[in-house]
């Protein structure tokens, strides 16, 4: 008997699918909001059955939240209009299924015949991963499902895409993914793709015989020959020109190829993990990477996220990076102080993991014999950065009294300051529709909330000066949290 959390408003949905859930022999949980259901679902539940729109937010918002309760249930989202944004949304972030109102019965039973089924049949992963050193697992809904992905990689041979941003941690996701598989013990060869030359890349890739061309003084096995038995890593597969990619081809699908000058063909064994930071799929779209190519990588995709999106990440990895970069160099351990962990914690990170690191290792360098890592040890950029935070926040001055204090419905800043006073982004939206006419002048509830919630964001984004932590603490709210409100609003 398995455990199904209904999250609906609509009391004739949770009453079907609790007839459903009934007749087939599981338990059923009943809430009409996303805190009602998350209490319930502390229990530990197996399946959620999660509306988008909800009295206070969007189930795919807390779709996350939700696939991380105890039991880590699966989530089948459930939309009163076939959204296809939406759609692509839920099932990109991991859930189960996008199912669009009106239900009938049988949709209800069928999804949740192969929802439980494929759970029973599922193969537990390993407890843990072994991975590099310098890189720590987050439990934000992007890395989880990444992870998760990574899990079942492993236990399988199928050839693996890596996507994500330059300096997310490709190559530790790849050792991962070969340290976890039955291929530990053999060679783990990569192969940079953006270096290599087009004039020798069949040779460096094939190998050559001795003579096969001018300078080819003897004969040279190829990094496909090295990688036999092994794991073959393409890093930053997207870069090579379409002259190049047609090199790949045949070898990747058949495991075959013939070495420059050779004759015969010859046969390796080898796993294929695959990296790039573009966008490959637009580049197949533009002609720029060949589509052939593309669908021989992509046996299973994962996607990385940035570091701003794993912050709970961000103080681990600091430490860690510190505390080995301080070992490796004979200097005293260093503690992170509270001034440097708050910079590290709202800097954007474009470089992402490969930037903090780098930072932090600067910092400690800076710090010498010290004991404690300050603001004055991190890069300029860094201070630059938060210098203009805070001369931002130092722009505002008395914004949070003027504001506070306005009646409502108003800014509370008039004339010429509104330009000038609020953060860039940080305009309130007009005021909010009238409630006090007709049936015909009062906004669908949906539209209502939506700018409601906006307004609000925004006002607290101005009276905390453009202040992300402080922002949150007024909002009640974690800074994770915050930090998606501010993405959803474009803060």
């Amino acid at each position: 008997m398995a455990r199904i959390l209904v999250v609906d408003d609509e009391a004739l949905m949770r009453t079907m699918v609790e007839v459903v859930c009934t007749r087939m022999g599981h338990e059923v949980l009943l809430a009409e909001s996303i805190s009602q259901g998350l209490e319930m679902g502390r229990k530990g539940v197996d399946v959620v059955l999660l509306d988008v729109w909800l009295p206070d937010g969007s189930g795919l918002e807390w779709q996350g939240d939700f696939a991380h309760l105890p039991g880590t249930p699966d989530v089948v989202i459930i939309n009163g209009h076939g959204d296809g944004d939406a759609a692509e949304a839920a099932l990109r972030s991991g859930a189960w299924e996008f199912l669009t109102k009106p239900l009938k019965v049988r949709d209800i039973e069928q999804c949740l015949r192969h929802v439980l089924t494929f759970r029973k049949n599922r193969v537990p992963g390993p407890e843990a991963l072994l991975v590099d050193s310098g890189h720590i697992l987050g439990a934000g809904m992007g890395m989880s499902r990444a992870l998760k992905l990574l899990v079942q990689a492993a236990q399988s041979e199928v050839n693996v895409l890596l996507l994500g941003e330059t300096g997310v941690g490709k190559e530790v996701f790849a050792k991962a993914l070969y340290r976890n598989s039955a291929r530990a013990a053999r060679p783990f060869v990569t192969v940079d793709c953006a270096s290599l030359p087009e004039t020798l890349v069949e040779s460096h890739l094939f190998g050559h015989s001795r003579g096969a061309f001018t300078g080819a003084d003897r004969a040279r096995d190829g990094l496909l020959l090295a990688a036999h038995k092994g794991t073959l890593f393409l890093d930053e597969v997207g870069d090579p020109p379409q002259s190049m990619q047609g090199a790949f081809l045949r070898a990747l699908e058949l495991r075959r190829f013939r070495p420059v000058g050779e004759v015969r063909e010859v046969s390796r064994d080898f796993r294929l993990v695959a990296a790039t930071n573009r966008n490959i799929e637009a580049m197949t779209s533009d002609g720029a990477f060949r589509s052939d190519l593309l669908y021989r990588l992509q046996g299973l995709t994962i996607v990385i996220p940035p570091l701003r999106e794993r912050r709970d990440e961000i103080p681990a990895l600091a430490q860690q990076a510190a505390s080995r970069f301080c070992l490796h160099n004979d200097l005293p351990p260093k503690a992170i102080s509270g001034q440097v962990l708050d910079m590290l914690m709202e800097y954007s990170w474009p470089g992402n993991v490969r930037e903090l690191i780098h930072s932090t290792e600067r910092a400690c360098l800076a710090a010498g014999q010290g004991d404690l890592l300050l603001p004055v040890h991190l890069p300029t950029r860094m201070r630059v950065d938060e210098a203009r935070r805070r001369m931002g926040r130092g722009q505002e001055g008395g914004l949070s009294e003027v504001v506070g204090s306005a009646a409502p419905g108003t800014s509370g800043i008039s004339g010429g300051q509104a330009a000038t006073a609020q953060p860039a982004g940080a305009a309130v939206v007009s005021d909010l529709p009238s409630l006090s006419g007709g049936e015909q002048d009062l906004p669908p509830l949906r539209q209502w909330k939506a700018l409601a919630e906006e307004t609000y964001v925004r006002r607290i984004w101005a009276v905390s000066g453009a202040d992300a932590r402080r922002a949150a603490g007024m909002a009640g709210i974690s800074r994770g949290h915050w930090y998606e409100l501010m993405k959803k609003y474009g803060l």
